[in-house]
Order: structure tokens, then sequence, then C-alpha cells
């Protein structure tokens, strides 16, 4: 299964945009958001796909954005989410908070910690665990995305163009 892998959108709709169109052409079947959507009308960008999202620190509004995801079908919006797809273990949070980040990492749980926050592509393992950051579609040298491939654990970092 490839897994389109965003973070750090910050209302950015037209890169956003950009970036979904890379996840269907990749042939994603799961698009997950690692927090800071930070508008509900974020949210309306990802109809069409199966997606799970957490809350950033740029997520002020969460009342609003769990209304519009209810609305939307995609559920409610929370700190983390934990997951299974294709076999595989997930946890999914922003990253602000290094206390869940540290205990995700050593309780060996997971095959997949996604996270995102400092708007740095990070791609690696500890123990078992692949620890991912797409980066950031906002206030970032680049803007970038990933993609998992979990049947053969690769991940494919993509730039994605401002103009």
């Amino acid at each position: 299964m490839k897994i389109g892998i965003i973070s750090d959108t910050h209302n950015n709709l037209d890169i956003t945009r950009r970036a979904l169109e890379l996840f269907r052409e990749q042939g994603a079947g799961l698009v997950v958001h690692a927090g800071d959507l930070t508008s509900p009308k974020m949210l309306e960008l990802f109809r069409g796909f199966d997606c799970r999202f957490v809350l950033g620190n740029g997520d002020i509004d969460v009342e609003e954005l769990n209304r519009a995801a209810g609305v939307l079908g995609f559920g409610c919006i929370e700190e983390y989410c934990e997951f299974e797809a294709d076999g595989k273990r997930f946890i999914l949070f922003h990253g602000n908070n290094v206390p869940m980040f540290r205990d995700a990492v050593a309780s060996g749980k997971y095959d997949y910690i996604i996270k995102g926050h400092t708007h740095f592509f990070e791609n690696y393992t500890s123990g078992r665990t692949r620890i991912i950051n797409p980066g950031s579609l906002y206030s970032s040298d680049e803007y970038s995305v990933a993609v998992l491939d979990t049947e053969s654990d690769r991940v494919e970092m993509f730039r994605i163009a401002t103009e």
C-alpha cells in the first residue's frame, strides 16, 4: 500500500492541492496529515481520499476543525492517532510533544511513527521502527511531502514546486 504523508500545511491551499495531486499520481491509498492544518477549509481539499488527521500546535480552533471533519466523514481529529494499514502498526502525531515521541520510540510497538512540526524531512529507523517526517508545505526553504510504500518499506520524499 502507498501512503501519502503530509504535514504543516498551514492554510497553504495551492501548494496542498499540488501535493494531493502528486499523491493521486503515486496511487496513494491512504493520506495521513501530521498536524497544523490550521483551518477547517483545508479539510475540503482532502475529499475523495481515505485520510487520518491529527492536531498540531497551530490548530487552535479544535471544535471547528472537528465539526468540519465530521461533516466530511473524516471522524474526530485528536492529538494522536494509532492505526493499522497493510498489516503494519502506525502512530501519527504532530511531534511537538517530545515525551510522547520518546515513549512511542521506546515502546517498540510501532512499525512506523509519523510526525511533523519541525518543517524538515526525516526518514530514519530506531530499533525496528521507521520514523518519518514529510517536511512542510509552509515556512520552509523547500516544500516537501513523502510517500511510503509499506510493501517495500521505501520512503520517497517529493519536493512540491511553488510555481
